[in-house]
């Protein structure tokens, strides 16, 4: 059954595009570049302002945003024509997050966009096949994707994916997703199906 269903995956998500010379860069090029929405407000005020964001329940699940900055560097997926980009960067009282949310208009324009990254991702324009298990980048990463959603987060510090798994699942009531890819600090990716909320691995299954 597991075998049908990682099949069913690699088929819906075909490789399609050409290489792009766009690429996104690490947080520390990404960070400074980003226009400040508020600064100077208070926790109370800063929950009321309607940025694409839930600040409340991000604290409730452990993640507490002191400000939010919004990122206007172009980043790859950009270049496909998303209904919408959420770019922000989130500072926490020790270190930032980068994330980063497009919404396509359907599956085909997402697997597009997902593919042609994989095929220039990061600084280095590394080309990466499905499944495979190499270090993306250097920061910490979560990657989300579904059929019309690509949501990427980023930090020098560690990132907690069930925190993550949770917030969309409260805010957007979002649990499946057809891809995840996890990654530590200069360690290998890992990647994922979720379904109803439960990771099962891909990286054995595609080779």
């Amino acid at each position: 059954m597991k075998k049908s269903v990682f099949a069913g995956i690699v088929f819906l998500f075909t490789a399609c595009g050409e290489k792009k010379k766009e690429v996104l860069r690490d947080m520390k090029d990404i960070a400074p570049k980003s226009e400040r929405t508020y600064s100077e407000k208070n926790q109370k005020e800063i929950d009321t302002i309607q940025i694409d964001f839930d600040m409340k329940i991000a604290r409730e699940l452990g993640v507490e945003v002191m400000e939010i900055d919004r990122v206007e560097s172009p980043m790859f997926p950009d270049r496909f024509h998303p209904i919408s980009a959420i770019k922000l960067h989130l500072q926490l009282k020790k270190d930032g997050i980068l994330f980063c949310q497009w919404t396509f208009k359907d599956s085909t324009q997402t697997k597009n966009a997902f593919y042609n990254w994989l095929d220039c991702f990061g600084e280095k324009c590394k080309s990466i096949k499905f499944g495979q298990t190499i270090n993306f980048q250097k920061d910490n990463f979560l990657l989300f994707v579904n059929d019309t959603l690509i949501t990427y987060i980023s930090s020098a510090e560690r990132v907690e994916a069930e925190v993550w798994l949770n917030y969309f699942k409260q805010k957007n009531t979002l649990e499946d997703w057809k891809i995840f890819i996890q990654q530590g600090t200069r360690a290998k990716a890992k990647w994922f199906a979720v379904e109803k909320g439960k990771k099962q691995t891909i990286t054995d299954q595609i080779k």
